[in-house]
């Protein structure tokens, strides 16, 4: 099984404004810029079992955006105390440790480019702040939502017998779908996110920076917005777009992981966004099982 090493930590800062040529790499000015932590300081606190009961959404529509930390902070204000941050043992931002896992012919990465109806990823997660860490399983639904499944396991990169049956079980349930191919960690990430919702409308807004792939990782000064709702159409949704925020397509953290860490799968679709905002730290390597980018037929 193939070993990967950690994703490095970076320390909690990253200024930045405002960036709009698309040609040119977004790496945002150095001066002038808040921490993430700050910019949901001042929201009321929701607890971890209140957010879950309210605003779970294991069954969701996502929109994804790419933002620097100065829009991110007028975003909070613009929502006022609609939205409320996520708070445990007194912290607002939280370390997370993701391992992603692929067959040796890259089915799941593959499946992502040619944009399947029925495709899945799965990933083990760890919180670094409270050592708990799970197995999740994602799920494409009817009408592009987002269908999560998730169970405890063992905070390393293996996978336990119990958590492949469990992603069997569940392909089998939804898509009729057989799965005998060996799985094995293929990417590892790193980042803080910090948690703000909405627990009147059953939304909530996850905030990711200081996201490193060991490889490459997102430009200083940056953070990728994940709206997550029911239905589609949330007040932050709005909010960014009244801002002159748009949605990004294509942004996967596992596809521009895969593409900004290995030479040969670098998708058209997802060069600008790898040019504009993420930067190599390490020369690509050849990719497992893969030698080229997948064709879209």
């Amino acid at each position: 099984m193939r070993t990967l090493s950690p994703a490095p930590q970076r320390p909690l800062t990253a200024p930045g404004h405002p960036c709009c040529v698309l040609s040119a790499p977004c790496r945002p000015a150095v001066l002038a810029c808040p921490q993430p932590v700050r910019c949901v300081q001042e929201l009321p606190a929701i607890g971890l079992d209140e957010l879950n009961s309210c605003a779970a959404l294991q069954d969701r529509l996502d929109v994804k955006y790419i933002v620097t930390l100065v829009q991110l902070q007028a975003l909070i204000e613009q929502l006022g105390t609609t939205y409320r941050a996520l708070e445990i043992d007194g912290l607002r931002a939280f370390a997370y440790r993701t391992t992603y896992y692929d067959t040796d012919d890259m089915l799941m990465f593959r499946e992502h480019v040619q944009r399947r109806r029925r495709r899945f990823k799965c990933r083990k997660r760890r919180y670094i702040n409270s050592g708990r860490a799970v197995f999740e399983v994602k799920l494409k639904g009817l009408r592009g939502r987002t269908i999560k499944h998730a169970m405890p396991c063992a905070p390393d990169d293996d996978l336990a017998a119990e958590d492949v049956a469990f992603l069997r079980a569940l392909l089998q349930q939804a898509y009729g779908r057989e799965l005998q191919e060996r799985l094995s960690p293929v990417l590892s990430a790193s980042c803080r996110r910090l948690t703000i919702a909405a627990p009147e409308l059953g939304e909530r807004l996850t905030c990711d920076v200081e996201l490193d792939f060991g490889g490459g990782r997102l430009n200083d000064g940056l953070a990728i917005l994940e709206s997550k709702s029911a239905t589609g159409g949330a007040a932050v949704d709005q909010a960014l777009l009244e801002m002159g925020v748009r949605p990004v397509t294509g942004c996967s953290k596992y596809l521009l992981g895969m593409a900004l860490t290995n030479d040969g799968m670098r998708d058209n679709d997802l060069r600008p966004l790898l040019r504009r905002y993420f930067e190599p730290s390490a020369p690509p390597r050849r990719p497992v099982g893969a030698g080229s980018a997948p064709s879209r037929t």
